[in-house]
């Protein structure tokens, strides 16, 4: 067995979805100024980097993610699934019908979109892929025990579709007044190239909960052999 991360590293350089504030560490205190230690100060948008969605995000009534019991971040039937496509082309029910995925706790959908996040920032902060609405309808409602949906690109509504509609896929997954079935968090940019080839045991999304958020920074590790 070994563990792998599936997080990204946060920093000023972080894609981030088009006009969100971009993430910084502000020295507080530094030894090299003479302070007695070093202390400082993270200036974080909570949908930058790899972040977890809670029904709250576009459900005022929804959860917060101090209201999510911790058993909804482990998951114990994960199911890894590749799925490659281009500059926002849908993930289709019919890409899903070519996988098991009955009894996912979590699903994990590689596009193979992280291969650009550094090469092309620019078309992966705007170009990136997304779940059709009827995806995302059978993924909360034929999917007894789903949890979550991970996905390898910044939001699981594509950018320009997403706008437009007003954030279908988002409200098809989280939202209470959605279905009668629980909702499915979303976990955005993931980094899945170290499951490739793997076969994957378990998943754990640990959260930072800031009370009254509607999202948080998340750490994604896997399970492997």
């Amino acid at each position: 067995m070994a563990y792998v991360e599936l997080s990204y590293l946060v920093n000023e350089k972080t894609p981030n979805y088009p006009d969100a504030p971009k993430d910084r560490v502000i020295p507080l205190e530094r030894q090299s100024q003479g302070d007695s230690g070093n202390t400082s100060v993270i200036h974080h948008f909570a949908h930058n980097g790899t972040h977890l969605d809670t029904p709250f995000h576009f459900d005022s009534q929804g959860k917060q993610i101090q209201d999510l019991a911790f058993d909804n971040f482990i998951y114990h039937n994960p199911v890894f699934l590749e799925i490659p496509k281009n500059y926002q082309e849908e993930i289709s029910l019919s890409d899903l019908h070519k996988f098991d995925i009955s009894r996912a706790d979590a699903v994990l959908i590689r596009t193979g979109f992280d291969e650009i996040r550094n090469k092309e920032p620019l078309a992966y902060r705007i170009l990136f892929p997304g779940l059709s609405l009827e995806t995302a309808e059978y993924l909360r409602n034929s999917c007894k025990n789903l949890k979550a949906v991970l996905v390898d690109f910044l939001s699981v509504d594509s950018l320009f579709s997403g706008r437009r509609n007003g954030y279908p896929v988002h409200h098809a997954l989280l939202d209470s007044g959605a279905s009668p079935r629980p909702p499915v968090l979303i976990i955005e940019d993931v980094n899945m190239r170290p499951l490739v080839h793997k076969r994957l045991k378990r998943v754990f999304a640990l959260p930072i909960r800031f009370e009254g958020a509607e999202a948080a920074p998340v750490c994604v590790a896997a399970e492997i052999e």
